[in-house]
């Protein structure tokens, strides 16, 4: 019997022994060594290299906001944004919405391909503002980042402060008559500045480049502005809305002040 205890004994000591000497072989296991320099720039390369080939669209529109200025009530007023796809994958335009029923915005196209781009044209109708007002378009996308643009365009039917008389202020064509070779506007600077005007906008595609006979005008001092259609609209079969935007520089005290207004044209079309 005391050989059998010895023998338990020696066992329990043997195991008790390896179980510690496993232990401390666990707690010496070597970390591995942490990745130079090289190994983690290539790491991060690789990363950048998968981000930089990853396919998405971008929706951009350059221009987000325009003027017209002073403009006349009950008429049409027009002006064209462009929407571009800067990303790597097809655009789709999923949803255009205007803030206000008064403003349409058509697009001709709601799919653009990487480095394309489309105008969506903004249409104001001025009937019954007396006032200045401001209204977008919010355009709605598969951007994964950027999902919606809005454009805005701000106008002023108060002439309160309006310092040119033009005439006509807002060119009406009868429905179902043609229109003028050429559409003539008079303008005449009733401020106490020389001032310089420039064409900043107009609606192509149905209006040729406007022709104004003299762009520099001393206080008092006249001009005409000349508008003529584009061969390709046809007025018979379309109804004309249009606009063409001036600007007017050397205004104020000092001479630095700048004035935008808009004359616009709309009728005839069938009846």
């Amino acid at each position: 019997m005391k050989i059998v205890k010895i023998t338990l004994i020696t066992l329990l000591f043997l195991l008790g022994s390896i179980a510690i000497a496993q232990s401390g072989e666990e707690k010496t296991t070597t970390t591995p060594p942490a990745p130079t320099s090289t190994e983690q720039a290539t790491e991060e390369t690789e990363t950048t290299e998968e981000a930089e080939t990853e396919e998405f669209p971008k929706i951009v529109a350059p221009e987000q906001r325009f003027d017209f200025g002073y403009s006349p009530e009950g008429f049409f007023l027009v002006h064209a944004y462009a929407l571009r796809n800067e990303g790597n994958a097809e655009l789709t335009i999923q949803r255009v919405r205007t803030t206000c029923g008064c403003t349409k915005a058509p697009l001709k196209k709601m799919e653009l391909e990487p480095g394309e781009e489309v105008d969506i044209t903004l249409i104001f109708n001025s009937s019954r503002y007396r006032h200045s007002t401001s209204k977008s378009a919010i355009i709605t996308s598969n951007d994964p980042v950027n999902r919606s643009v809005r454009v805005t365009f701000t106008a002023n039917m108060d002439t309160t402060g309006f310092v040119f008389s033009v005439e006509p202020w807002g060119l009406d064509i009868p429905v179902g008559t043609d229109p003028p070779e050429t559409m003539v506007f008079d303008i005449t600077n009733d401020s106490d500045n020389k001032v310089k005007l420039r064409v900043v906008d107009y609606t192509e595609g149905v209006l040729s480049e406007p022709r104004l006979l003299d762009d520099e005008l001393k206080s008092g001092g006249k001009t005409k502005l000349e508008l003529t259609l584009t061969e390709e609209f046809d007025a018979a079969m379309n109804y004309i809305q249009a606009s063409v935007t001036i600007e007017a520089s050397g205004l104020g005290e000092d001479g630095s002040q700048t004035m935008r207004f808009t004359l616009p044209v709309k009728g005839s079309g069938p009846q």
